[in-house]
């Protein structure tokens, strides 16, 4: 079938790993062998001018088989991620007119994010009589219910209530989406995994203790979303029981002197390193490298960053946060309170102390037969078909 993408965020030159787990569902579809076409708007804000002058990226771009269509929008009164509604949905019409509609009919649109790319989806829906599907992942029903406005809240009730069908990535993110539409007509399924990519290397013995955490470190509200603070209170502790442990922490951005100056006041810069950015290959490679992953984040709807970990066959450190809940397992890690320190360097003294109890391999193959690329796949076209059906 013709499958039509509408991604809220989406991976730029500068930031390429940014909606990267939207690109990899695209790859499982393709691989499967449906004809994937993505659009996306870039819109810019009057404070992000810069950017807009600098913008390189490609209107037109093949990767891997899937056509990515692309436009930037200037919104001078932007306000937010909810301001931009209307202009992300005129540009999505637009590109969908110019560029997909004389060449090929869509069977199905599916959108990620109903802010506002499910509105979007809904009003190209309208206008075209093509059913969609919108799958939620966007943190901000967690962390910002209580500051959407009541006119935006509306548009939002409607873009689910109208979807075909409404897909989120946790059991724990449906209950709280049930406000919008009943439990019993939100599906639960994951973000898939590229395991081609994320897989575990060969022959690697046991070192002395090496911690990986990733975070994007824009904004110090990432850095709270994420736990960093946590981690690196917990790390002051556990460095002074084993000082030979090392911690890796990976992800650039302007917040990064923040971690620096709780690296210093903590008195761990011995034990803790800052990797900057990383390209996806740099991040596959550290986590081939390291002993386990660590993510104390205090919100989650998924976590991707967990399950690619999982890929490369390492046990994780994770909390209870409403997305790592479902996967992590005595398996393939360990399950701590957010938020709790103390907890996390038990927990990371733990898997010092008892990592020869997890089998990589076993790790692997629960993510391969939960969230590999044809697991995903055949889950989503279930959903597509029984939508194209009734």
């Amino acid at each position: 079938m013709n499958i039509l993408i509408i991604p809220a965020f989406f991976q730029t030159k500068a930031r390429p790993t940014t909606g990267s787990f939207f690109m990899d569902q695209a790859r499982a579809l393709y691989e499967a062998g449906h004809q994937v076409t993505i659009l996306y708007c870039d819109s810019y804000s009057v404070k992000c001018a810069g950017e807009w002058l600098r913008y390189t990226e490609e209107r037109v771009q093949v990767s891997a088989g899937i056509t990515i269509y692309r436009e930037k929008v200037f919104c001078p009164l932007k306000h937010g991620m909810e301001g931009h509604r209307e202009a992300f949905a005129q540009t999505i019409l637009r590109l969908y007119e110019k560029y997909v509609e004389k060449q090929q009919k869509t069977d199905i649109i599916h959108a990620h994010c109903c802010v506002w790319a499910g509105y979007a989806a809904m009003r190209l829906s309208a206008e075209k009589k093509i059913p969609y599907v919108i799958t939620e992942h966007a943190t901000m029903f967690q962390l910002r219910r209580d500051k959407i406005s009541d006119k935006n809240n509306q548009y939002i009730t409607e873009a689910f209530q109208k979807a075909n069908r409404v897909i989120c990535v946790s059991n724990a993110f449906r209950r709280l989406l049930s406000e919008y539409r009943p439990e019993s007509g939100i599906d639960v399924i994951g973000n898939v995994v590229d395991c081609s990519r994320f897989r575990p290397t060969a022959n690697r013995g046991r070192s002395a203790g090496q911690f990986l955490s990733i975070c994007h470190m824009e904004t110090e509200a990432q850095l709270y979303k994420k736990g960093m603070d946590t981690l690196l209170k917990a790390w002051k502790q556990l460095a002074q029981r084993y000082p030979q442990a090392r911690l890796l922490i990976g992800g650039g951005g302007r917040a990064q002197r923040k971690v620096l100056e709780w690296v210093k006041e903590y008195g761990i810069q011995q034990s803790v390193t800052l990797l900057g950015s990383l390209d996806r290959d740099a991040v596959v490679e550290q986590m081939r490298r390291c002993d386990c992953f660590v993510l104390p984040s205090r919100y989650e709807t998924f976590g991707v960053v967990y399950i690619e970990a999982m890929a490369c066959g390492k046990p994780v450190i994770a909390t209870a946060n409403g997305g790592a809940d479902d996967f992590v397992t005595a398996l393939n890690g360990l399950l701590i309170a957010p938020e709790d320190a103390g907890a996390l360097a038990d927990a990371m003294e733990n898997m010092l102390q008892n990592q020869q109890q997890y089998d990589p391999s076993g790790i692997r193959t629960f993510v391969e037969e939960r969230f590999g690329a044809p697991a995903i796949a055949r889950k989503l076209e279930e959903v597509y078909e029984d939508v194209l059906r009734s």
